[in-house]
């Protein structure tokens, strides 16, 4: 008797539906939400008021769906350990001598319990356990009958992300319920957070970003609350009731910053074929954090399996990385909710156009293409020492030349070797070049509000704890510290070449 009380009191628990006035107005405020998410902004200022309209719908709806949130188990991500461990090996994983633990500017990663050598197997991940979109289940598939969630795997993947979390007896739980509760991507800044990208190159993507998400919420928010079903599902009849932005960042902000993929393998009477590549979540392996080094894990066709080797010696007691591959922090900061600082891949994008006006605009172009960059792109700028990247050397050569210049690498079957460097030009033509390069490095750097040196001077109070921020400030600002020393090493570069 205990025990179906407390499944009715569950199933109550699970059945909140808001008042039909409330109703009314979240209705009311997705439009609003899906009419923005769907406008077109011409300027970076446009797309900033946007945001901040944006902003405030997106806070409206979050006090209305107060009332729908589920309630989480209480437990910390810690106590939530011992279940992942026993479900883990209990399926199949392979993990010896590595503990996940706690670790100082990490949260969780994992640990060595004893000595690895450098290719040493660190773990194995079977299929079974991997959530691709492989493993959605028939029950689920008819949910996703709509457009914009059959057409974007991401899309897809963080609606199937949802349903399990919903499920409280998904063959996954245990693996969610160590996730963590919130992350820090774009989605989740304040405006005032937000605030701190401005003069970044990587304001506009993040501006875009939360544009696209607010955009899929109140877009599947609809769907889900308007969609007919036969018979009744009480699956998908908790999604209608539980569905909202607050889960829905958290599942895009879980595919966003732990997806990887393995190949997609059907059967073909019993031969397997293989297929693309098919986005996938995978248990442990995910809990591993970055550092600079060399992809060390593979899909395994043979065992059907992850397979992730040390790509370096690790000690025991070490914490255990993993490479996450060649991405710039702008890319690290939108998708993954992190900065690496020491990041020898990073970059800083500087968007460059030719001009309609222009009365070489058709010689310019053809050059442009000769060199396989387009008319209107971003460039980029690079850490010590490659500085200015070829492609930003090469269109700035392009948009600087005289018709004569253009008329003569246009003829030329060697127009590559304005990619580089060292390629002889004009002594005047050279110096313009540098010279437009310094102007617009100088201009980039006094677009931010604060300089280097104060970024430095905040960032170690923060650390000495003279001056204790919110973790996604101190994100923001590091990330924007870590830009501007690409810049104004680049600058000084720059200077050197201008001199006579």
């Amino acid at each position: 008797m205990g025990k179906k009380s407390q499944k009715k009191d569950n199933k109550k628990e699970n059945s909140k539906q808001l008042p039909v006035l409330k109703r009314v107005e979240l209705n009311q405020l997705l439009d609003n939400l899906l009419k923005l998410g769907f406008s077109t902004t011409n300027s970076l200022t446009e797309q900033w008021n946007e945001f901040v309209e944006m902003k405030t719908l997106i806070s409206q709806i979050q006090v209305i769906e107060s009332e729908l949130k589920v309630k989480n188990s209480g437990k910390t991500r810690l106590a939530c350990i011992e279940k992942f461990v026993e479900w883990a090996k209990t399926n199949g994983a392979e993990f010896d001598g590595i503990d996940i633990a706690e670790f100082p500017n990490y949260e969780l990663g994992l640990a060595a319990t004893k000595d690895f050598k450098q290719n040493d197997l660190l773990i194995t991940i079977p299929r079974k356990m991997i959530m691709s979109l492989d493993n959605v289940s028939a029950t689920v598939l008819p949910m996703m009958s709509s457009p914009i969630i059959e057409s974007m795997s991401n899309v897809k993947f963080a609606f199937w992300l949802i349903v399990e979390k919903l499920n409280p007896d998904s063959f996954w739980k245990p693996y969610l319920d160590i996730l963590p509760d919130k992350y820090s991507t774009v989605m989740n800044f304040s405006v005032a957070e937000m605030q701190e990208l401005k003069g970044s190159s990587g304001l506009p993507a993040a501006l875009n970003q939360c544009k696209n998400i607010a955009r899929q919420y109140a877009y599947i928010n609809k769907f889900v609350k308007n969609r007919q079903v036969d018979d009744v599902d009480p699956v998908f009849e908790m999604l209608r009731e539980r569905f909202t932005y607050d889960l829905y960042c958290w599942a895009v902000s879980t595919v966003m910053t732990r997806q990887n993929s393995i190949p997609k393998v059907s059967s073909d009477n019993n031969t397997e074929v293989e297929a693309q590549p098919t986005p996938a979540l995978i248990p442990l392996w995910d809990m591993a954090n970055h550092t600079e080094g060399v992809v060390s894990s593979s899909f395994n066709d043979e065992t059907d399996r992850i397979e992730s080797a040390a790509f370096k010696d690790f000690r025991k007691g070490e914490q255990i990385f993993i490479y996450y591959g060649a991405r710039n922090n702008t890319n690290f900061l939108i998708h993954n909710g992190f900065v690496y600082p020491n990041n020898l891949t990073d970059s800083v994008a500087i968007r460059l156009g030719l001009s309609d006006a222009d009365p070489l605009l058709i010689k310019r172009t053809q050059l442009l293409d000769a060199l396989k960059i387009p008319k209107n792109c971003e460039l980029d700028v690079l850490p010590s020492p490659k500085y200015i990247s070829p492609k930003l050397l090469g269109f700035v050569r392009v948009f600087n030349m005289g018709e004569e210049q253009l008329d003569h690498w246009l003829a030329s079957e060697r127009s590559d070797d304005l990619l580089w460097t060292d390629c002889a030009l004009e002594t005047a033509l050279e110096m313009k070049i540098w010279t437009f390069l310094k102007i617009r490095l100088t201009i980039l750097l006094k677009s931010f509000t604060t300089t280097i040196a104060e970024d430095e001077a905040i960032v170690d109070a923060h650390k000495k704890g003279q001056n204790k921020l919110g973790h996604n400030k101190i994100l923001v600002i590091q990330f924007r510290l870590t830009e501007k020393r690409i810049l104004q090493d680049a600058l000084e570069y720059v200077e050197q070449r201008t001199k006579p």
